[in-house]
């Protein structure tokens, strides 16, 4: 929290949430105290505000900020303002920034790792479930931050997955941290803040609506270098993210899908209008084949191994090497990965350690040499 942080929450409070202003205020005051300070007639010459934007500064004291830090110190809820070093730069680049992030947890070095945000349906099938799930521990092994919205469905499949291996999950929500939406999924987001983060850009009490979860979406897709929707109908929310990824300059993958089944019809017609086509997790790495996956700073990807085209092995061997990771991989995820049978997969993966190019571990799990 900074000395400015105050003035944010006043401005937040004021203005409400989902809004370009700050950002607009960003260039003109590099310290928004001095716009609080201005009064009315500095507010009138920023050129910024409407006449209705300058009542709801007159009518918001700031006490009320005062009041929302309190809540938060009482909580154990912490801050982050838009003029804070820990707020993400690549939230400052979308249109509507936040004022204010409310958070549970440790916020992520989002510069410096590679980050998809993972969003779909709430009802998930079978074949959602399995999708999600391997691809959001896939990638979460290798150092991927994965950033979802903390709903049932794709959101808690993926976020799950993530904390399975040990990995970095972001859950945004379209409420505040305290409100008790969801109470199925108060363990999962518990979890989530040890390691990881929860945040808001609402203060902890805020009720949800459903604008606060459209609003909430633009979140997603601004805190991650792209977006994969796993499964959603045509009418899914998660395609409202896709096109805000879009709008944000990210990139938007789908996975492909039943042609028949409805779940699958809204992540078709994204791979029809344009987004990349999913099958494996490393479809989605070798868009960013230099961006770092681990946290540690030497550890850049100079080359994914599915890059490697010149290995003299079967087909079946070549899709089994793209499964594999420089961390082991036990062979049901490999096996889900690549969905080929069993006895196959076996097959390829003793082609694979006869050509050195795999070493098998402890517990049925396989790695990189």
């Amino acid at each position: 929290m900074t000395n400015a942080t105050k003035y944010d929450i006043w401005l937040s409070l004021a203005l409400g949430y989902a809004k370009p202003k700050r950002k607009a205020l960003a260039s003109l005051y590099p310290q928004l105290a001095d716009f609080y300070r201005g009064g009315e007639g500095e507010w009138r010459l920023s050129g910024v505000l409407s006449e209705a934007d300058i009542a709801a500064l007159h009518q918001t004291p700031l006490s009320k900020a005062y009041e929302v830090i309190a809540r938060c110190n009482e909580l154990g809820v912490g801050i982050v303002s838009y003029d804070d070093p820990l707020y993400p730069q690549r939230l400052r680049e979308i249109f509507n920034p936040p004022a204010v992030l409310y958070l549970k947890g440790r916020m992520p070095d989002f510069e410096g790792r590679l980050s998809i945000g993972m969003v779909g349906t709430r009802n998930a099938t079978a074949y959602g479930k399995q999708t999600s799930h391997v691809l959001a521990g896939s990638l979460a092994k290798v150092g991927v931050i994965i950033v979802s919205g903390g709903a049932l469905g794709i959101d808690s499949l993926s976020h799950t997955a993530a904390l399975e291996v040990g990995g970095l999950t972001v859950c945004v929500l379209g409420c505040g941290i305290n409100y008790p939406y969801l109470s199925t999924n108060a363990g999962l987001r518990k979890t989530i803040a040890q390691t990881g983060v929860v945040l808001s850009e609402y203060p902890p009490d805020y009720p949800p609506a459903r604008h606060t979860f459209i609003d909430r979406n633009r979140l997603i897709s601004g805190l991650s270098d792209g977006v994969l929707v796993v499964e959603a109908g045509l009418k899914s929310g998660s395609l409202i993210t896709a096109r805000t990824a879009v709008e944000q300059n990210r990139d938007v993958f789908a996975v492909m899908g039943n042609i028949t089944a409805p779940y699958s019809q809204g992540t078709n017609k994204l791979i029809k209008d344009g987004a990349v086509p999913v099958t494996d997790y490393t479809d989605i790495l070798s868009y960013y084949p230099r961006l770092r996956l681990s946290g540690e700073p030497d550890d850049i990807v100079e080359d994914i191994p599915v890059h490697k085209s010149d290995i003299d092995v079967s087909d079946e061997a070549r899709q089994v090497y793209r499964a594999v990771s420089a961390d082991p991989v036990h062979i049901d995820a490999i096996t889900a990965a690549v969905g080929l049978p069993v006895q196959a997969v076996l097959r390829a993966l003793t082609e694979l350690e006869l050509e050195e190019l795999i070493k098998a571990e402890k517990g049925r799990m396989y790695r990189l040499v």
